[in-house]
């Protein structure tokens, strides 16, 4: 039972660092996606809603779907947007993960023509992430417990060693993470993994995909098939290290270390968006309590923490908002062994609060500060936070905050009445129900069930409860990247079209089909961003016609509704794949083009 609770307890301070890259990655996915709000999301883009029964599966709902306007979309990315911040700080941390996994979901629901793993991915840690306590440390959550209002010095007194949370949800969510490698390794089974050991050039040689580096490396073919062995052995024994208990905790250190470095040499090579990234986010949770005090037994940093913990923080016993706020700045910039002390039992800090309506701040030297100048001190009390101190010491800065300060103290009733309304005292429990237990542990069994059935060597479909239950919860996966080989074509998206007076023109500006246009050596800028290639990919692979052709009627009222000559309004045009296949004798890629659609934009011109 040690050796289990050791292997599948979550330290709090991993579930809390997980929290923020969580908030994080989804505020960043949101920014990014906004650029293409209209195009991607809006019945005014390339899929309509009135596409999406053909296209979208029958277990998929999406709150995105609810309506086709601009407005709407912006509504809800902004809700999105608002419940990141609250997982980034900390604050109402459960709700927050519940609004960001519905709106989440609902988005990825939206619109499949542009996802990735890295998508699927994130979705499913949202999804986990409702049964881990986010709030327990490092969070506004954590700073504001019933405990500390009675006795704002008690957090103290709680160990830094180590801080376990082992539930059934911690189980299934270790093996969630492990479930991405160990599952693309065994769908690797194609001969560039497994017996010519090329899969890796070829993956650095695919043009859309490949950075400068990734280029570069292909000049390296002996070192790239050193990699791709690595990538196959990294896959099958990183998630043996991670669930090995012996010769703790240097084997999980190695584990994820091991893992990550496919992620850093993804990163490096490779244009694949946010994956290596989500990914890095999904292994912060497997990070053992034993890194959290690497450094922390230095002497430098020792005597930097003796006079951080020497700093005393005095507020005013009778401003509730005040005590709240001495709380977070503790929380967020010093240690928790700062002293929060109340003003008034010290007779010499109460004449000076009363002289200049203020609190006060005394660091180790017994310096006093008052008004922003404290605030200031505080933020330069840390080095992360440095440079916002040294902003904010800039005069114009500096005079703004005292006047900020100035009007908060004065309206002490106005902020006490907002602070008891939207930063209450809440509990924070670290104990699992017995409810997520037994939720939990079913969707592990459908997430493991989901997987297997998956594979290519099981000859059996999935299971139809567990098919609606992972569809219905996002929860599907299925871990086939590069697998069961890489893909071997570059390749790139042409669009002549003819307007009705005959007139050719390019309707895909970042190609052209004019006999004389050279690709540049790299096929990543032909993409606006990684989602049109995911996107042109789907245009040309995608089973149904309903993709292109909801594509194409995009393409005409794109040209069309633009105020423009009868003459002038765009007829037809076709959709052209442009293909170079890569080889490992080194010599000329050969070049396949083919029409994917042709498109009328009225009936006029159809092909009869």
């Amino acid at each position: 039972m040690n050796l289990l609770l050791r292997v599948f307890s979550l330290d709090l301070r991993s579930i809390a660092l997980f929290r923020v890259l969580l908030g994080i990655l989804l505020l960043t996915d949101l920014i990014l996606r906004s650029f293409d709000l209209t195009t991607f999301y809006t019945d005014d883009g390339i899929l309509p809603r009135s596409y999406l029964l053909d296209l979208s599966n029958q277990w998929y709902w999406s709150l995105h779907s609810a309506g086709g306007e601009l407005w709407w979309q912006i509504l809800l990315f902004t809700i999105a947007g608002l419940a990141a911040l609250a997982l980034i700080f900390g604050y109402r941390s459960r709700i927050a993960a519940g609004v960001s996994f519905v709106l989440l979901a609902s988005l990825l629901n939206r619109n499949g023509l542009i996802l990735q793993g890295g998508d699927q991915l994130l979705v499913i840690m949202c999804f986990w992430s409702l049964f881990l306590p986010l709030g327990a440390r490092y969070a506004i959550d954590a700073a504001l417990t019933p405990q500390l209002k009675d006795n704002p010095n008690s957090a103290a007194t709680i160990t830094e060693k180590e801080q376990p949370y082992f539930s059934v949800a911690t189980v299934a969510i270790v093996f969630q993470i492990l479930y991405l490698y160990f599952f693309t390794a065994i769908m690797k089974t194609g001969d560039a993994w497994l017996v010519r050991f090329d899969a890796a050039y070829y993956a650095v040689s695919l043009q859309q995909f490949a950075t400068p580096i990734g280029q570069w490396m292909t000049q390296y073919p002996e070192f790239l098939s050193v990699a791709t062995r690595f990538v196959i052995v990294v896959e099958y024994l990183g998630p043996l290290l991670i669930l090995c208990p012996l010769f703790w905790p240097w084997l999980r250190i190695t584990g994820v270390l091991l893992l990550a470095s496919l992620h850093a040499a993804f990163l490096l090579m490779l244009h694949i968006g946010l994956f290596p990234l989500i990914d890095f986010m999904a292994l912060s949770l497997l990070l053992p309590a034993a890194v959290w005090s690497i450094g922390t037994q230095r002497p430098t940093a020792s005597r930097k923490s003796s006079r951080i913990d020497a700093i005393i923080i005095y507020y005013d016993v009778d401003c509730g908002f005040c005590l709240k706020m001495c709380l977070l700045l503790r929380l967020f910039l010093l240690s928790k062994s700062v002293q929060i002390l109340p003003v008034q039992q010290h007779p010499d800090m109460f004449a000076i609060m009363q002289e200049h309506n203020s609190w006060v701040v005394t660091d180790a030297d017994g310096n006093t500060y008052i008004h922003w100048h404290a605030m200031v001190f505080l933020f330069s009390a840390r080095w992360p936070f440095k440079p916002i101190a040294w902003l904010m010491s800039i005069s114009p800065l500096l005079a703004l905050g005292n006047q900020v300060y100035a009007w908060v103290a004065t309206n002490r009733g106005i902020m006490g009445q907002f602070s008891s309304r939207w930063f209450a005292y809440r509990a924070v429990s670290v104990k699992p129900t017995l409810v997520g237990s037994v939720v939990a542990g079913f969707m592990f069994y459908v997430v493991t069930s989901y997987n297997v059935h998956s594979l290519p060597q099981i000859k059996q479909n999935i299971p139809d409860h567990v098919y609606a239950v992972a569809k219905t919860a996002r929860i599907d996966q299925r871990w086939d990247m590069f697998a069961p080989y890489p893909l071997t074509n570059s390749m790139y998206m042409q669009i002549p079209g003819k307007l009705r007076n005959g007139t050719t023109v390019n309707l895909y500006p970042l190609t052209s089909a004019d006999e004389t246009w050279e690709p540049p050596e790299r096929y990543h800028s032909l993409f606006e961003n990684y989602r049109w290639r995911k996107l042109v990919g789907r245009i040309d692979g995608h089973k149904n016609n309903a993709v292109r052709r909801a594509f194409g009627s995009h393409v005409c009222k794109a040209w069309n509704d633009q105020p423009r000559p009868t003459n002038t309004q765009l007829a037809t045009f076709e959709i052209n794949i442009v293909k170079h296949r890569t080889n490992t004798e080194n010599k000329p890629k050969k070049e396949t083009r083919r029409r994917v659609w042709r498109h009328w934009c009225y009936p006029e011109f159809a092909d009869k």
